[in-house]
């Protein structure tokens, strides 16, 4: 099993926008209020752990 298969990024776009991160087995979740700022981040922890980011939209 490869590192990587241990850690995901998650773009979320609700109301508000967040990005999900797990690295090693914990999940954090992080918001935000503007997009440009959650894309950022999202990247660079996409890039940090070396996966890409899955973008979500949650519907109610």
């Amino acid at each position: 099993m490869a590192p990587h298969e241990h850690h995901a990024v998650e773009l979320i776009r609700e109301s508000k926008w967040a990005v999900r991160v797990t690295s090693y087995g914990k999940t954090l979740t992080f918001p935000f209020e503007a997009e440009d700022y959650a894309r950022s981040y999202a990247d660079g922890q996409a890039f940090r752990l070396g996966v890409p980011v899955t973008e979500m939209k949650r519907t109610a």
